[in-house]
């Protein structure tokens, strides 16, 4: 619910609704297994060589949870010409690691106090008592982007889901 986002971090967001999850989404947090998966999927052509968008990530999950089993993810699943199967291009910059609650954070878990160390903390906002969305941590700014023939027509698929639980909410923007 995206106006819901806009609610004071001091506000709890939690919409658990008892939805499956998703295979590929599974695969990333193994062994845990995904809950309430929300997929958004559809082909496009593109005229030049790349294709890139930027996105930002964030939940309620932070800072209470980092660094254990309920550890919400997403991903953006590029599939087509020239591309081995489907992969995910929604990564930590400069590596092949997968954005989620335990791989951008500020130390956790638990109290709502980040107590570290954290992981790939230049990438993270700690929104703990902030006033503009109810996430009490999300990313910086980060760019998916992947290489593509022009022309072709290509696949995306855009996933996010709870991991171990049903429970607070998480957001890709």
């Amino acid at each position: 619910e995206a106006i819901g986002a806009l609610a004071p971090a001091s506000l709890l967001k939690s919409t658990g609704v008892g939805g499956a999850g998703d295979a590929q989404l599974n695969a990333i947090v193994s062994p845990q297994l995904t809950q309430d998966a929300t997929i958004l999927e559809f082909d496009f052509t593109v005229a030049s060589d790349s294709v890139k968008f930027e996105y930002v990530f964030g939940s309620e999950e932070y800072n209470d949870y980092v660094n254990t089993s309920f550890n919400d993810v997403f991903a953006f699943f590029i599939s087509g010409p020239g591309i081995t199967g489907s992969q995910n291009i929604a990564l930590i910059p400069s590596t092949t690691t997968p954005v989620s609650i335990n791989t951008v954070n500020n130390g956790g878990p638990f109290g709502g106090v980040s107590s570290g160390p954290c992981t790939n903390c230049a990438y993270y906002n700690d929104n703990i008592g902030g006033g503009s969305v109810f996430m009490d941590g999300f990313t910086t700014v980060l760019t998916a982007k992947a290489a593509v023939q022009p022309c072709q027509t290509y696949h995306i698929k855009l996933a996010i889901a709870d991991v171990s639980d049903g429970a607070l909410d998480s957001g890709v923007f």
